[in-house]
């Protein structure tokens, strides 16, 4: 049975020492070890072991080239069950790992990286550090950042959606209370009374259902707009998609204001998304948004 996962994309810039740098003389080298071997750079970061899995170089159809890092877990095994019947250990060998893959897309013209965010994988300040330490491996002399691009103009950008299509928003015990929005007045009350409110956030999560007369193709204009307009302190995430002047969607981050794209995967439920395909959506994507990219690097 087909599943849809939402799964959301950052974007880096490549620097050492202030500027910006190109990463593609150490990745064709990879690839021509890989060629030859089939040994991979796997490194112990803190305590979990990381293998770039593979580096596929740009082509004319994808002129961007794929890396894939995967985290090798040797603890904390799921275990293989049926409806009826007991568990059974997976039973994999000394030598054997569960891994979890991120893919990463970089872009040798501009030296920038759309990066996978998931949580089950390696971080970003992980797969920082994993690079700088690939780089030492290659005996190159350079200490790299990925600085994340931040979107100056996210709140301009937001306000002038033609269409809302989803709003989504975080809230703490610290968030205020507003005139014009009941629903988080009442959340506040609730929170603010329970002992235990500095345990728990509170997360609201609108998004617009189609019709076939199209009449519920978009939020309300005057909700989202009210949701926007709320006192931010104390909150932890506010999101909005809609529908930009270019006619292209586009999710904005207004508390982080970190340039972020959201790409839904249709996959198998039984199976994890497959890495070569979530590539090709992201290279579709950054294509066709990298003008927005390069306008707040």
């Amino acid at each position: 049975m087909a599943k849809t996962r939402q799964v959301r994309f950052y974007f880096h810039k490549v620097v050492h020492e202030g500027e910006q740098i190109d990463l593609s003389t150490v990745f064709d080298e990879v690839i021509l070890k890989y060629r030859d071997s089939p040994d991979r750079y796997t490194f112990q970061i803190s305590d979990d072991k990381y293998k770039l899995e593979r580096v596929t170089p740009p082509n004319d159809m994808e002129p961007y080239y794929h890396l894939v890092v995967e985290e090798l877990r040797d603890f904390n095994f799921p275990s293989k069950t049926k409806l009826n019947g007991e568990s059974q250990d997976l039973g994999l060998e000394e030598d054997e790992f569960l891994g979890e893959k991120m893919s990463a897309l970089y872009d040798s013209e501009n030296a920038l990286f759309m990066l996978q965010v998931n949580r089950n994988s390696i971080s970003t300040n992980k797969f920082e550090f994993f690079l700088s330490t690939l780089l030492e491996a290659l005996n190159y002399n350079c200490d790299i950042r990925l600085p994340v691009i931040i979107q100056s103009d996210a709140e301009r950008v937001a306000r002038s959606f033609t269409g809302y299509k989803h709003v989504a928003i975080k809230m703490g015990q610290d968030t205020k209370a507003t005139d014009n929005f009941d629903l988080i007045s009442i959340i506040h009350k609730a929170i603010s009374s329970d002992k235990d409110s500095n345990l728990f956030d509170v997360e609201i999560s609108l998004t617009a259902k189609k019709d076939k007369n199209k009449n519920g193709e978009y939020l309300p204009d005057s909700i989202v707009r009210e949701v926007m307009s709320i006192d931010r302190s104390g909150v932890k995430k506010l999101n909005v998609r809609g529908r930009n002047y270019d006619d292209r969607l586009e999710t904005v981050d207004l508390i982080s204001n970190k340039l972020m794209e959201v790409i839904h995967f249709q996959y198998d439920e039984k199976r994890t998304l497959n890495p070569v395909s979530v590539f090709s959506e992201m290279a579709l994507r950054y294509s066709d948004i990298k003008y927005k990219v390069l306008r707040n690097r």
